[in-house]
């Protein structure tokens, strides 16, 4: 653990050092704050249209609902974008600095780099996402009520579907020196997943139906919406796990080496 943890500060540092984290976390703010806003901008003129005409089940219509659940569905999506950039450091930079072969002659095992890794990784997504949280204080400032469930269940979700993108992100960091083909490569990877979902649509069932479930954003579409279903929670956990294995594979290969 000692080990896991000296990796987490050191590439969560280092990452804020650079004016990769830099421009990352920027990016992800501003753009966030504009997607807030058009949520809640959004939400005040259809629910204005709606009582003028009268719409059926606009007692439904809540800000819980429509503006966080709709807030935090952007959110996932602009993370994949960001997600290569957050993860192409992590190991490529490492080995084209020759400091993951020093690395490897301290007393860490390979399960400790890689998860320290990944821990660090995570630890800046939640560094990206808490700033967002003073838009629910906003909400309440305004006399808001805010669904407990939605809110718990969309951060929940976004913080899984996050996680898996960063796992694959890490273990094609793990494949070569590049920074810019390993983001390039989870970029590609990640935008074929989230196009899966489209392109199933015009297939026949059940082939459409199950290729579908390998997209994470339709396991994902029900966290912002309160909805916590345990099929979509083992899928994240699945992936997740699954590239880390492959990453920790992919670095115990040197020992295959001569």
């Amino acid at each position: 653990m000692t080990g896991m943890w000296a990796i987490l500060k050191k590439d969560f540092s280092s990452f804020y050092r650079s004016w990769v984290g830099v421009l990352t976390t920027s990016a992800f703010l501003l753009l966030a704050g504009v997607f807030f806003t058009l949520s809640l901008f959004s939400y005040s003129r259809f629910s204005m249209e709606a009582a003028q005409r009268a719409y059926a089940g606009i007692e439904n219509l809540t800000l819980s609902g429509l503006v966080v659940g709709g807030f935090l569905l952007n959110l996932g999506i602009l993370f994949l974008f960001l997600a290569p950039l957050l993860s192409m450091r992590t190991l490529a930079e490492e080995k084209r600095g020759g400091t993951l072969e020093l690395l490897y002659t301290y007393p860490l095992s390979d399960f400790e780099i890689v998860f320290g890794k990944y821990l660090a990784l995570l630890a800046q997504l939640a560094f990206l996402f808490l700033p967002t949280l003073t838009y629910v204080g906003v909400l309440r400032f305004l006399g808001v009520r805010i669904d407990g469930g939605i809110l718990g269940a969309g951060i929940l979700g976004f913080f899984l579907l996050g996680g898996s993108f960063l796992a694959m992100g890490l273990l094609f960091s793990s494949l070569t020196e590049s920074q810019i083909l390993a983001s390039g490569l989870t970029f590609i990877s990640l935008l074929a997943l989230w196009m899966l979902e489209w392109v199933t649509g015009f297939l026949p069932r059940p082939w459409g139906f199950w290729l579908a479930q390998a997209s994470p954003f339709v396991h994902y579409l029900d966290f912002p919406l309160g909805i916590l279903d345990l099929a979509d929670l083992t899928y994240f956990l699945c992936v997740s796990a699954f590239f880390l294995f492959l990453t920790l594979r992919a670095v115990e290969t040197r020992n295959w080496k001569g």
